[in-house]
């Protein structure tokens, strides 16, 4: 599959190269609030790479039904705890103080599909904005291109937010380049990390019991064949999470990535509701980013004394495995404050876009 690599595009912006007046916002300091409905924030999500991830599609075989637009179903795999994610995000406490809208560069019937997909088709979205609000020079529009989300044009829409309150969470920093300081960028989900999630998934099924008692190993090219996560003609199990599947077979526990929670599977759903449970309390988001709040607050007491460096444009604080499981953790406790199950995700029943339910064929 074709990657959203941040190293086929330019660099993000410098902070020197910014908008005058974005720079005098994120260079403010940021106070605490301790009534959040007082300031409402919004969340702005992208969807392939960051809530989902969407293999190429094949060919369209004899049969296959179309969505209205000359498009085949293309398969879906929401990354883990996004069940839980749509839960609190929808929660009525959480939208005293939050609006959540969808900004996605795939074009609009695809968008829609993605968002019932991830969200469900009665959704509390606020917007659902797609490539055609990206302002692309027609003879682009259908071709695959550098795309910049302009987080002002979010601002004229909806006046009462500004990048005091604004956060896009998206899986490139080259989009976020106009505004850095409202961004949190995240590991793109793609193909490898689905295939280790779902590996982790059977190997843990077969430590309770209640897998086949053949070797799992054996029996998971079978399975991750049957989840179809890639066409591509050259798709096999990377070496590096084939040597996790073995290490997790022996140890039983899940590999050695940066961003799993001690279940094994991709934690980032949960460490961004930890994120927002501490951004809901800052009057400027821009400048609690700028001043390394991911960084600092996620960091052992000792880390943050010893650095005393704020944040930095495009930070991969997603690699720094404890970063993200005190994130992880506090997104964890505040699921169970609010009641929420808390759901990987990696099974079960998904709507299509015709309202039918279909189950997934793993664990």
């Amino acid at each position: 599959m074709h990657s959203k690599k941040d190293t086929q595009t330019p660099s993000p912006s410098s902070s020197n190269s910014l908008d005058p007046i974005y720079k005098s916002v994120f260079s403010s300091p940021s106070s605490y609030i301790s009534k959040p409905s007082t300031q409402r924030k919004l969340l702005v999500l992208d969807l392939n790479g960051t809530l989902l991830f969407r293999p190429h599609r094949k060919s369209k075989a004899k049969g296959t039904t179309t969505d209205g637009q000359g498009q085949g179903h293309r398969v879906v795999h929401v990354r883990p705890y996004m069940p839980s994610f749509k839960q609190y995000l929808f929660h009525e406490r959480t939208r005293e103080w939050l609006d959540t809208m969808v900004w996605s560069s795939a074009q609009p019937h695809n968008v829609g599909d993605m968002v019932r997909r991830a969200f469900g088709s009665d959704n509390g979205l606020k917007a659902v904005w797609a490539r055609d609000t990206l302002d692309l020079d027609p003879k682009f529009y259908h071709k695959k291109t550098v795309t910049i989300k302009d987080l002002s044009k979010i601002w004229k829409t909806f006046p009462s937010h500004s990048a005091r309150t604004t956060l896009l969470v998206d899986d490139s920093t080259q989009k976020a380049r106009l505004q850095p300081w409202n961004h949190i960028y995240i590991k793109e989900y793609g193909q490898v990390e689905r295939r280790e999630d779902m590996m982790v998934k059977a190997l843990r099924k077969e430590s309770r019991g209640q897998a086949r008692a053949e070797d799992p190993l054996k029996s998971l090219p079978a399975m991750l064949s049957s989840v179809d996560i890639s066409s591509s003609p050259s798709s096999k199990i990377p070496t590096s999470a084939s040597q996790n599947a073995v290490h997790a077979k022996t140890s039983l526990n899940p590999p050695a990535s940066s961003y799993t929670t001690s279940s094994g599977f991709d934690s980032t759903l949960l460490a961004i509701i930890g994120i927002l449970d501490t951004i809901k309390h800052q009057d400027n988001v821009s400048a609690w980013l700028r001043n390394g709040g991911i960084v600092l607050c996620g960091a052992d007491v000792e880390f943050s004394t010893s650095t005393g460096r704020g944040g930095m444009i495009g930070d991969r604080w997603f690699d720094t495995v404890h970063i993200v499981n005190w994130w992880a953790e506090k997104g964890r406790k505040t699921l169970k404050e609010l009641g929420i199950e808390e759901d990987d995700g990696l099974g079960g029943s998904v709507e299509r876009p015709n309202g039918i339910l279909y189950r997934h064929t793993h664990g």
